[in-house]
């Protein structure tokens, strides 16, 4: 089965390869989302095939999609990504969950206890658009973390 995604910087469908590994996008901010599309989407051996604004939508979309790694934000409305780790997991006990957050020791304390929740891994999230659009430590990082 082939999934269609959509090309974040066109906005055109382009074919999933079958073997590509499958990511949702889990961040309240659409201009992050589009940013870590646009960053990964480039990799041959990733597709994005979900984009959602929140926790209670990604657990939503576990149901619809086939999804390999979720890029799950903690700090969300509606559902938060520690509410929603569980849920997702319980979904689909095979996907794998990178934590995303920004650096603070707030959301440190968090993450480790996201990993303890059963997330696989955890990236610390540049803090604005313009360290994120630069960021080309941080593409290398997620795509490895996606990737392992």
């Amino acid at each position: 089965m082939s999934f269609q995604r959509q090309d974040p910087s066109n906005g055109t469908a382009n074919p999933a390869s079958d073997d590509a590994i499958r990511v949702m996008l889990v961040d309240d901010s659409a201009v992050i989302r589009g940013l870590i599309a646009r960053m990964i989407t480039p990799d041959p051996e990733i597709t994005v095939i979900a984009s959602v604004p929140d926790g209670a939508q990604a657990v939503k979309r576990m149901s619809q999609r086939d999804i390999d790694v979720i890029v799950l934000d903690i700090e969300m409305p509606v559902m938060d990504g520690l509410t929603a780790l569980p849920k997702l997991i319980e979904a689909d006990p095979n996907v794998k969950i990178v934590m995303a957050s920004t650096l603070t020791e707030k959301n440190a304390d968090i993450s480790l206890k996201a990993l303890e929740a059963g997330a696989a891994d955890y990236i610390p999230k540049p803090t604005s658009t313009s360290e994120i659009a630069g960021a080309s430590n941080f593409r290398q990082e997620l795509l490895e973390k996606i990737k392992n």
